[in-house]
């Protein structure tokens, strides 16, 4: 499999050459994954996926745009923009490709799910945004080639919100690190916050490759294509 990183900036104001894209993730030029910005439907997809419909996952939501390309289109939960959205609720196929949902704790008032998915004998695991993942979730995942997850908070405990029994946001680095090595010896990391712009990115990529020994820290940017 190869996925292409279309976009590593998360709803923030900085960018910088080479992360000035929001969200989206091309499957061996076929599926989309998120489309945080409209130039990526040029890729013309067979088919799009949705992790959530934040608007830099979404680029259509903050104008409330319908969004009805002629492929199919999958995600979470129904969306009044999306007329023709299929809700994903277990295990399916599309285009030779096997997804596995795994939900995901993220926002308060939006569901989210994050992918495995197989083609052959090669898995790979894009989280989306991630506050936490229960860990019966991932209790009985299978070994993973690549997991595709977010930095948008560099130091531990991220940024959690709480209200009541709810929590919500964006857990930090070494927190997914933590949650996710024990199921695969590379990491991949995109949607950066603020932190990443603060000093220049290369130095913030290498603070990413210094924290864990033993498992691969692959910082990404714009454009970046990773093969499994």
């Amino acid at each position: 499999m190869k996925i292409k990183i279309l976009g590593t900036r998360g709803k923030i104001e900085p960018k910088a050459e080479n992360h000035v894209n929001h969200t989206g993730f091309l499957l061996d030029d076929k599926i989309l994954i998120d489309v945080g910005e409209p130039n990526y439907l040029e890729y013309t997809p067979e088919a799009i996926v949705f992790t959530h419909f934040h608007p830099d996952h979404a680029f259509f939501v903050p104008n409330k745009e319908k969004f009805d390309p002629n492929i199919p289109l999958f995600g979470p939960e129904a969306h009044e923009l999306i007329p023709k959205l299929q809700v994903i609720s277990k295990k399916f196929e599309l285009e030779g490709y096997s997804f596995t949902p795994i939900p995901v704790i993220h926002a308060l008032r939006l569901k989210s799910l994050g992918y495995i998915i197989q083609k052959g004998q090669k898995r790979i695991f894009i989280t989306g945004d991630v506050a936490w993942i229960e860990k019966a979730n991932l209790k009985d995942l299978p070994r993973l080639d690549l997991v595709i997850t977010e930095a948008t908070f560099i130091h531990k405990g991220g940024r959690i919100n709480r209200k009541k029994d709810s929590i919500f946001g964006h857990t930090g680095v070494p927190d997914l690190i933590r949650l996710l090595s024990p199921h695969t010896k590379k990491i991949a990391f995109c949607h950066y916050g603020e932190w990443f712009f603060e000093n220049s990115p290369e130095e913030s990529k290498k603070q990413i490759e210094s924290l864990e020994e033993g498992v691969e820290l692959i910082p990404t940017q714009d454009g970046m294509e990773l093969k499994v």
